[in-house]
This record gives structure tokens, C-alpha cells and sequence, in this order.
């Protein structure tokens, strides 16, 4: 049965233990077709903590869109089987539907709560089952991939969707006769939707078009979950894996610490306010205009809680507010594993590494990998969070989580268990120099007397700190057009940027020294090359970092 799905899937499982090498974070499996070595796209940096540092860097190797490109024919042949699994992602949000109807009609009670069931229990069992698939496609089919309605139709189908869910649960607990259990039920399980919101929304909303954004907007609505976008964009991409990052956790950090005393308070109100009110200052509008893009889905918010409060009365309030605490839960537990420990290093000039594949925890199982639009493979979509989740790639080598995200929950909700499997992982990573890691300043001297095989440098008495130098920034001249050199996009005086709240003929001189490329947050104004006669551009599907 097992060796069915993988043929009907076109999928390679990666048996327990087969061709692994001694590091239990780091999947060491050998290349194959259509699995590319991220260092052959990502070189490496001085700073990177693999352990093969010391080896040459590689060669970049990318395979020009026209070589062996696909006639559309063979091409959609070839992913009939792929593009059917991705419709497992909007069947998962019925599963309210399946679960609230199959209760009221036969009255059990175990029918309200098959959702979260499956989630927390079904899906890890069903990633034991099916494994892990590591398969990319291939670089010269990621345009046509892409390009392609399909994948961009299904998440707009999925809004809906979430929407569903949120007014049936409210009709369920408002005009049906349940109980204290039934009623938990209802709003655990349609939370869960709400807050799978935040994964729909994730993908649409580092698009670049304004209708998708728009969609990310309505979707996260459901969740009064409005100011993800501005945090997620414009704050966690650019401060990522640093100590200063609320959607980064440290080690040592223990999953309602880092809920309550960082990623609560700063990821949901001070940052994204923080970036919000500075953009709509640079266009000299107030925080409390309607281009205030967290009050737009806020108020999107509060009229359709509004509109279910007048619909079915003030018995749905509890349901409601249920509903908005699974989706700040939900996207807080999923914020701490991702990059749990993980530190990018700073370098001589005083700036952070860019951010590198091995600063995000990864995993390929499959099951979790449809559910989660890939967000799973968080490498890649750092490195180029504008690529559709269809398009993001595996790579060996990386820290690697030892479940999806629904099996690290019970991990991350019983500390003791968390510290005996992620504590190896994470330390094997760097070996065991805590100086190289993400750490709980609060726990520090305990943590490197417990686990550090090197000295702490920050208390050493003899450190010489000296001012870093100053970076050139990129002189303004009078092509006046410069271009990211990583995702290849292009900051024109003429345009502006009104997203970034930068009037159509803002000077390159007014652009803030510590700005980030709008489109990948991963170089910044320094980066930034002149444009003398046309942008250079990577070719759609390389997406090389030089």
C-alpha cells in the first residue's frame, strides 16, 4: 500500500537511517536527480557552521531555462500526480465541515474534535507512514511550474474556505443544543482553520501583486491576525536568526516564555507597529490612516465578527474569542521551531551574515510538507520568499526537525522532551560552541557550563571590541535606478515605492541607510548595485545568491 502512494506520487521515501552520516540534525543523503546540494546555489559564507567550512566553495551551477525544457504536454503528464496531492491542503480545511456535520447528524461528541485528532495525532502517524520526500523540480521547469493557474487558483479557493469554517462554527454553537465538550470542539476545530489561515495567507502575501496581498489581508482576517504580514515581511525576513528577532527563538527558551515575554508583546504589537508608522511617515500620513495596512484587515476583522455577533447573538462571543486564541497560539509555536537556537554571525563591518540555509530548521515529510504549502522547506523560502510554494527545494546538509510541525508540537508543549531531542540537534550543529548560537541571555552562564565545549568569548576579559568600519553605501547617480543583486529587483527614482511609503521621485539619498530589498529582506541598501544601462536580472528558476 505504502509503495503505491510513493509511485502514485512520483515520490522517492527516505528510509529511517538509509546513507545517513553521524549528525542527527544534518540529512547527509548523497545528490540525485532532481536534489541539488544547496551549496551549489547558496555559496558559503565565512561564518557558516557546517561542518565542511573548511572546503573549497563550490562551483554555481545553473541550468539555463531553455535546456531541456518540457513541451507542455510531457510537462503536465509528468506533475498529474504532484498537483493532485496539493489538493489535500483545501480538503484539510473541510475537515470542520466533515466534523461538525457528522456530529450533529449521529451526536457524538468525538466527531466535534476529529479535526484538531487529526491534526496532532493522524498527521504525525501518517508522516511515520508515508516518510519524507526530498524530490525538486527541476530548475528549467520552476518558470513554466510557476506560471502555471493551478497552484495560484487552489489558494485562492482556500480564503473561502477559511471563511466557511468560521461562520459554520458560529451557526454550530449558536442554534444547535451542545454541550461544554461539543462546544470546545466546534471552536478548537475551526480555530485551527482560522489559524491555517496564517499558511494560506504566508504564501499570498510575499506575493508582489496587490490582489494576492489583498487575499492575505481577507484571509488573515479570520483570525484577527492583521498585522502578520507587516511583522513577517518587513520584520522577521530582515532580523531573522538574530538575537534581536521576537519570531526567532533562543536555546534555552522554553515554548510559553518565548510566547508570553517576546513573540506576544513584540511580534504582534510593538515591531509591526513600529514599521507600519515609519512607512506611512515617509508618505507623511498619519498611523491611523485607512493605508495603515494592519487596521485594513483589522477592520475587515471586526466587521465579520461583528456580522456573526449580529447574526447568531452574543453566544458565539466565546466561540470567537476561542477562535482568535488558536491562531496567536498557532503561529507562535510554528514561529519558535523554526528557527530555534539558530544565529547568524556577525561579521566585521558590524552586520549580521545574510541569511544563510542553515539558519532555519527543515524537514521534507510529506504529509506535513502539502499541509503546510511547503512552509516546511524554510530554507529556500527565505532565500527567495517570493517563490511559489511549488517551486521550493530541499537541500542535504541543513538542520533538519525530526517531525512535520504537528509532530514537534508535543515537543514543544513538554519541555523535558523538547531539551532530549532538539538540544542534541541543535548543538551538533555548531559544534557545541554556544558562542556560535541563538542563546537565553538569562541562562547563559548555566548553558555553557552545561553544554559548551568552548569558552564563552563575550566574558572574556581580555576581548578587544573595535569599531566596525563604515560601509560605502552605493552613491547616487544619475541613472538613477539600483537593483537588488540577490532576487534582481530594482528601487527607480522615477517610481518610488509606494508599498515601501516612498513617493514616485524619492531620491536614492532618502532611502534609510538600514533599508532591506522589499521583495526578498535579504540585502540590503549596502548590496545595491547601479544600474547603468539595464538591470541585471537572474533568469526566473536559477535564483542564485553570488
Amino acid at each position: 500500500m505504502n509503495r503505491r502512494i510513493h509511485a502514485a506520487m512520483n515520490i522517492r521515501p527516505n528510509r529511517k537511517g538509509a546513507r545517513q552520516g553521524k549528525n542527527p540534525s544534518l540529512d547527509r543523503r548523497t545528490s540525485r536527480v532532481g536534489r541539488t546540494h544547496w551549496a551549489e546555489i547558496f555559496p558559503r559564507t565565512l561564518h557558516s557552521p557546517s561542518r565542511h567550512a573548511e572546503q573549497p566553495r563550490p562551483e554555481v551551477r545553473t541550468m539555463p531555462a531553455s535546456t531541456h525544457s518540457p513541451s507542455a504536454t510531457s510537462f503536465t503528464a509528468a506533475n498529474a500526480p504532484v498537483r493532485l496531492a496539493w489538493l489535500f491542503y483545501p480538503l484539510w480545511l473541510l475537515m470542520p465541515v466533515i466534523g461538525v456535520s457528522l456530529g450533529l447528524r449521529t451526536g457524538h461528541t468525538a466527531w466535534f474534535w476529529i479535526t484538531p485528532a487529526f491534526l496532532f495525532v493522524g498527521v504525525p502517524i501518517l508522516d511515520g507512514i508515508l516518510g519524507s520526500s526530498s524530490r525538486n523540480p527541476l530548475e528549467a521547469s520552476v518558470p513554466r511550474l510557476e506560471a502555471s493557474p493551478y497552484y495560484r487558483r487552489l489558494t485562492y479557493a482556500c480564503v473561502a474556505l477559511h471563511y466557511l469554517a468560521l461562520i459554520l462554527g458560529a451557526w454550530a454553537v449558536a442554534t444547535q443544543p451542545l454541550d461544554g465538550l461539543s462546544y470546545a470542539g466546534v471552536a478548537l476545530s475551526c480555530g485551527l482553520i482560522s489559524a491555517f489561515g496564517i499558511v494560506t495567507a504566508h504564501e499570498l502575501g510575499h506575493k508582489k501583486g496587490s490582489g494576492e496581498r489583498w487575499l492575505a489581508k481577507i484571509t488573515l482576517a479570520t483570525g484577527v491576525y492583521g498585522q502578520y504580514m507587516t511583522d513577517h515581511n518587513c520584520g522577521h525576513h530582515r532580523d531573522v536568526a538574530t538575537p534581536g528577532d521576537s519570531g526567532s527563538a533562543r536555546f534555552g527558551e522554553n515554548l510559553f516564555h518565548y510566547l508570553l515575554a517576546r513573540q506576544l508583546p513584540h511580534s504582534t504589537f510593538i515591531r509591526p507597529w513600529q514599521l507600519e508608522r515609519a512607512r506611512l511617515a515617509r508618505s507623511g500620513k498619519s498611523p491611523w490612516s485607512l493605508g495603515n495596512q494592519i487596521l485594513q484587515p483589522t477592520l475587515i476583522s471586526i466587521a465579520t465578527y461583528g456580522a456573526l455577533v449580529a447574526a447568531f447573538g452574543f453566544s458565539v462571543v466565546p466561540y470567537l474569542l476561542a477562535v482568535a486564541f488558536t491562531s496567536y497560539f498557532f503561529l507562535g509555536f510554528t514561529d519558535y521551531i523554526e528557527h530555534y537556537g539558530l544565529l547568524r554571525q556577525k561579521q566585521g563591518d558590524g552586520r549580521y551574515e545574510r541569511m544563510r540555509p542553515e539558519h532555519s530548521w527543515n524537514t521534507d515529510h510529506i504529509v506535513t510538507n502539502v499541509l503546510y504549502l511547503h512552509a516546511q522547506r524554510h530554507s529556500d523560502h527565505h532565500a527567495h520568499p517570493t517563490r511559489r510554494y511549488q517551486a521550493l527545494r530541499s537541500f542535504p546538509d541543513l538542520p533538519t526537525l525530526p517531525s512535520g510541525y504537528p509532530g514537534m508540537f508535543w515537543l514543544a508543549v513538554f519541555p523535558p522532551l523538547w531539551r532530549a531531542v532538539m538540544y542534541p540537534r541543535l548543538l551538533e550543529v555548531y559544534h557545541h560552541d554556544l558562542n556560535r548560537i541563538n542563546v537565553d541571555p538569562r541562562q547563559r552562564a548555566d548553558l555553557f557550563a552545561k553544554y559548551s565545549r568552548h569558552p564563552d568569548r563575550s566574558r572574556t576579559a581580555n576581548a578587544i571590541h573595535t569599531e566596525p568600519p563604515a560601509r560605502q553605501l552605493p552613491a547616487a547617480s544619475g541613472s538613477g535606478a539600483y537593483t537588488c543583486p540577490g532576487c534582481g529587483y530594482t528601487y527607480r527614482e522615477a517610481d518610488g515605492n509606494l508599498q515601501q511609503g516612498f513617493p514616485a521621485g524619492t531620491p536614492w539619498t532618502r532611502l534609510p541607510a538600514d533599508w532591506t530589498c522589499p521583495d526578498c529582506a535579504v540585502r540590503d541598501k549596502v548590496d545595491f548595485i547601479e544600474v547603468r544601462s539595464s538591470p541585471r536580472t537572474t533568469a526566473q528558476g536559477q535564483n542564485t545568491l553570488p
